[in-house]
């Protein structure tokens, strides 16, 4: 090994290491956390990646496998990352989180959250610069490493989660850890099966994690809202998974399904209206949108422009909902964008099956964006 690549492999194995010191640092502050149990769930996580990398090339150099899709092979590229590669690592950290979570548990729920997250933290540390230093030391590779690193910890944090508290911990830790499974595995496709020019799909995904892990820190953590408010530009403190669950939460009246359908009709017709507003203005700026190849970074240009009008849509077609419906709930507008969702990505399914990850990518924010719309809707 260079020293080059030796340096850049200590930087990120340096990057994992420092989040999970830092989440450490900050859960502190209520919980008991020794730095001894930290560094011994990073050296736990270090282990299981190497084990984990052993076994994971045996069985790509004898299946001839590969989580780079091709034009023949990108539903096999998936199926790789969704049913051997994602499953294998995440329950490596699994296991090796388990065992100190069964002596911690009581404390409190979101103990678990801390725990899942430092294993995960030492398993990237190992698996993100091998991926670096088997490759060619370029530019993108080290994009792409420095893109995996949210969803490691994020995933580990979701099904840490579900570990908290004794009656959760048996029903939702299952649904809750192939739920983390699935959000990895295409993620991972995106950022490592995917050409450069899809990179920018996996921004939304990674604005989600972001939003969600910040929320979740809040409930664990709640004296981290005097770092939100010492940050140099004012921005709006993101909301609580708790403040999450009582918007959501079902109320005594029932649900007005024929807002629902009609909500869902809303945000596709705002969804179309944004489109053609965003080719107008490619027409006008020069922007040529049959560009888009996923094997060019300037595709990600286009996908940007497009991206930001079809995300526009969902919080204008959530306050149009919450207005017109009268509801005092967001949820009337959150089905009805669900509604939408999941109808658009039934007929990619049929239609156009490549473009099946956009609209997954895109998805959770896109919700995020309707509820946000419906709740200044039904607070005017």
């Amino acid at each position: 090994m260079t020293i080059g690549r030796a340096v850049v492999a200590a930087l990120f194995a340096a990057l994992p290491i420092g989040s999970a010191l830092w989440l450490a640092s900050r859960v502190r502050r209520e919980r008991a956390l020794p730095l001894t149990l930290v560094a011994k769930l990073l050296a736990a996580g270090a282990l299981a990646a190497a084990a984990v990398l052993f076994v994971e090339r045996a069985v790509f150099r004898f299946g001839d496998l590969s989580i780079e899709a091709t034009r023949s092979s990108s539903v096999s590229a998936f199926l790789t990352l969704l049913l051997f590669v994602v499953p294998f690592e995440e329950a490596a950290v699994a296991a090796m989180t388990w065992p100190v979570v069964r002596k911690r548990r009581p404390e409190g729920p979101g103990i678990t959250i801390p725990l899942a997250v430092c294993v995960a933290a030492g398993f990237a540390a190992v698996t993100l610069p091998a991926f670096l230093v088997t490759g060619a030391l370029i530019l993108l590779p080290a994009i792409r490493a420095l893109a995996a690193l949210p969803a490691h910890l994020f995933c580990a944090g979701l099904w840490g989660y579900a570990l908290s508290g004794r009656q959760r911990q048996g029903r939702w830790f299952v649904p809750v850890w192939l739920m983390a499974v699935a959000i990895r595995a295409l993620y991972d496709h995106i950022v490592f099966g995917r050409g450069p020019g899809m990179l920018v799909v996996a921004l939304p995904m990674l604005l989600a994690m972001g939003l969600l892990g910040a929320g979740a820190l809040r409930d664990l953590v709640p004296a981290v809202e005097e770092d939100w408010s010492r940050l140099p530009v004012h921005l709006p403190e993101p909301p609580s998974l708790g403040a999450m669950r009582r918007v959501l939460a079902p109320s005594d009246r029932p649900l007005k399904l024929r807002w629902i359908v009609f909500g869902a009709l809303v945000n596709v017709g705002a969804v179309l209206v944004s489109i053609a507003v965003a080719v107008f203005f490619a027409r006008r700026m020069g922007i040529d949108l049959g560009m888009a190849d996923e094997t060019d970074m300037r595709s990600n240009g286009p996908l940007i422009l497009l991206g930001t009008a079809l995300l526009g849509a969902f919080p204008v077609s959530g306050y149009l909902v919450a207005r017109a419906s009268g509801t005092h709930s967001v949820l009337e507008p959150a089905f009805a964008s669900g509604l939408a969702i999941a109808g658009a990505v039934f007929a990619l399914s049929v239609t156009a099956p490549s473009a099946v990850i956009f609209s997954l990518a895109v998805a959770p924010i896109a919700f995020g964006l309707a509820c946000g719309g419906a709740w200044f809707g039904i607070g005017q």
